[in-house]
C-alpha cells in the first residue's frame, strides 16, 4: 500500500497540469468514491516532482484514474523518464472523466 499521506491528483474538466517526474512507484491504495463509501482498492502510481512545481507537502501527486495510469507507465518505465515533461488534460466529469497525456 502506498504510504500517508495520500495526494490525489485531482483536476477539472478542460484543465491541465504539467509536471517533471523525479521519481516514480506504483502500489495499491484506498480510495473511498462516493459509490463506494466502505473503500476500494486501486492500483495507484506515485508520481514525485520538484518541489518549484508543487511547492506544498507532500512533493508527489497520486494518480489511480485507470486509463492515466495505463497512458503514463510505459514513458515511467523508460530509463529517461525523469528528463521528460508530462501534461496532463482532464476531460467530462467522474465517472467518465477521461485524460489526455502528452510527453515531451
Amino acid at each position: 500500500m502506498l504510504k500517508s499521506p495520500m495526494e490525489i491528483l485531482e483536476i477539472k474538466d478542460g484543465e491541465s497540469i504539467t509536471f517533471h517526474v523525479e521519481q516514480w512507484e506504483i502500489d495499491k491504495a484506498v480510495i473511498k468514491p462516493p459509490h463506494a463509501p466502505g473503500g476500494k482498492v486501486i492500483d495507484a502510481v506515485r508520481v514525485h516532482v520538484p518541489q518549484a512545481e508543487k511547492p506544498l507537502f507532500p512533493h508527489y501527486w497520486d494518480i489511480g484514474a485507470v486509463g492515466l495510469v495505463a497512458q503514463l507507465l510505459p514513458f515511467l518505465e523508460q530509463p529517461n523518464f525523469a528528463a521528460r515533461k508530462y501534461t496532463v488534460t482532464a476531460f467530462g466529469e467522474a465517472p467518465k472523466k477521461r485524460f489526455r497525456l502528452e510527453v515531451v
